[in-house]
This record gives C-alpha cells, sequence and structure tokens, in this order.
C-alpha cells in the first residue's frame, strides 16, 4: 500500500475512486455505496475501521462525519 494515499476498502475497486456515499445518520451497519458509480463498499463500520487503521498513529488524517480531512 502507497503510505501516501489511503485505500483498500476505501477505494472503489469498481471505478478506482474514493468516493463514499455516506447518509447523515449512518450507524455501524449501514450499507455504503460509491458516489461515482454506485458499487457497494462496505458498511459504515467496517469502513471506518479501515480508515483508522491506514491513518495509524500518525494522526496526519481524521475522519469527520465522512470526510476525510488532513489535520
Amino acid at each position: 500500500m502507497d503510505s501516501k494515499r489511503l485505500d483498500h476498502k476505501l477505494d472503489c475497486k469498481a471505478c478506482g475512486t474514493i468516493l463514499l456515499d455516506i447518509p447523515n445518520n449512518a450507524g455501524e451497519h449501514t450499507a455504503i455505496h460509491c458516489s461515482q458509480c454506485g458499487a457497494y463498499l462496505g458498511e459504515w463500520g467496517e469502513l471506518q475501521d479501515d480508515f483508522h487503521k491506514q491513518a495509524g498513529d500518525t494522526q496526519a488524517f481524521d475522519l469527520n462525519h465522512g470526510n476525510i480531512v488532513k489535520k
């Protein structure tokens, strides 16, 4: 994995983008789809876990209401 790009579960395997369609009231088991092509990406809880795993201890990025924010 390229440490400069967050991907793995976050990137869409169908179109290659990282554009998530996240409902305002998303819970742990809410299905999340690519906002570009509509492909299923996973459940919100597992996508959040994957983000935190990739971001690691660097704290360079934060996941805030579905937005990836560079600190």
